[in-house]
């Protein structure tokens, strides 16, 4: 039950449910959240006059509610699109998580990546895996991507200074599974394509790191020991138990194009699986968009652009149009700027206004940076001509032109919620 609660009444671990003005243009970055600290009373008592507080969900004992009807409206987290494929409303926001679910969602993403750390150490040494912990944690990731996928999307800005392999292997098995939930595959299909990304590049561990990270031209030698990576992370793990014959031909085929001009087997059409040609793309939109020693990162759009006019004879066209359906015209991560002048990051796509997603507004049409950060989803807002000019997306934009760096800013956004 929702309780009416004078902001002055609050206290740290009551759930706070709704606001007396709406969440759009709030300071607050998620709708519905626990009171966590004297900071967030502190923001409540400058924002709102009461609040209504959701006792169910709290997990102090509410007390002080004013005098009136018990509120029963659902949840922000009812009015988001979650079901799979299914329609919505324009004016229902995007998904994104609440401070918990976040929570969980950052916790999962961390002991997935420990664990692929652990099993490119463990192969680094020549040992055995084992295949198990893997499994779990793709079927965590499947559960998230699931239930959460824009959350999970947002959360792959995040750039590790070490380990680009590990984290490249995480990013791209979330990308990859987002990208099967919108082709509609199965959950087998869905764990099987989770853990062939998770794994795909492990091959590498058999190569120097002077070669993975040389920021120069590789010479025709080190060239070829790329390219055998594929080859040996099959290889290797054909030695592990219970890694499905599926997984493995991810591993082997991720480098094979429809063009016939991939390796490490030269395959052509639909000779090459289909698993293996999604996690391609998503390995490829990864590396385009991610900063690594040997390439600079590209804005989300343009790499979407790259795939759109190069990838159709590598990928298939029909995948690659795919794929940019499923991130969408304004993938999240991206920076972009509205009519007055603004910068926002792109947090959730909306598959019903995919000109209108849900902005994390960065900066002011003054160029001032913004803090607290707060949300703007474009698909609320009034649809008339003094609403359009300034908040239509104009472009988007390369976040180093403005000095803007997108990875620090959700770390920062994630250490707060």
């Amino acid at each position: 039950m929702r309780h009416k609660i004078e902001v002055a009444n609050l206290k740290i671990g009551m759930y706070v449910a709704e606001l007396d003005r709406p969440w759009v243009g709030s300071p607050f970055l998620f709708q519905g959240f626990e009171i966590e600290s004297d900071e967030d009373l502190a923001k409540l008592r400058e924002a709102c006059k009461f609040v209504y507080v959701d006792d169910l969900q709290s997990s102090v004992t509410v007390t002080g509610a004013v005098s009136e009807p018990a509120r029963t409206a659902a949840p922000a987290s009812s009015v988001t699109i979650t079901s799979r494929g299914g329609d919505a409303a324009a004016a229902r926001p995007p998904v994104f998580g609440g401070h918990s679910e976040l929570k969980v969602i950052t916790k999962t993403l961390a002991v997935a990546h420990m664990t692929i750390v652990h099993t490119m150490d463990e192969l680094r040494m020549g040992k055995s895996i084992d295949s198990q912990e893997s499994k779990a944690v793709v079927q965590q990731l499947v559960k998230h991507v699931s239930t959460n996928p824009n959350s999970m999307l947002w959360l792959t800005s995040l750039q590790q200074k070490h380990e680009h392999t590990a984290r490249h292997c995480l990013n791209v098995s979330i990308l990859a599974i987002a990208f099967g939930r919108h082709l509609n595959l199965s959950d087998e299909d869905l764990n099987l394509l989770g853990l062939g990304a998770v794994l795909h590049d492990v091959g590498k561990m058999r190569i120097p790191k002077e070669i993975l990270d040389k920021p120069g031209k590789l010479t025709e030698e080190e060239y070829a020991r790329i390219r055998n990576h594929a080859n040996d992370g099959h290889t290797v793990l054909k030695l592990a138990r219970n890694i499905p014959e599926p997984a493995l031909a991810i591993v082997r085929s991720h480098h094979e194009r429809v063009d016939g001009k991939g390796y490490p087997d030269g395959l052509q059409g639909d000779a090459v699986p289909r698993l293996a040609r999604v996690v391609a793309l998503a390995d490829a939109y990864d590396m385009l968009t991610g900063d690594y020693p040997f390439r600079t990162a590209i804005p989300p759009a343009d790499a979407l652009r790259i795939l759109r006019t190069e990838g159709a004879d590598e990928f298939g066209a029909d995948l690659v149009q795919e794929f940019i359906k499923c991130l969408g015209i304004y993938p999240v991560g991206s920076l972009v700027q509205v009519g007055s002048g603004a910068l926002g990051i792109v947090m959730a796509s909306n598959p019903s206004a995919r000109l209108k997603p849900l902005l994390m507004m960065v900066r002011d049409e003054n160029g001032q940076t913004l803090k607290p950060r707060t949300l703007m989803n474009l698909a609320l807002l009034p649809d008339d001509k003094a609403s359009n000019e300034k908040w239509n997306i104009q472009s988007v934009v390369d976040p180093k032109k403005y000095n803007i760096d997108v990875a620090a800013i959700v770390a920062e956004e994630v250490q707060m919620s």
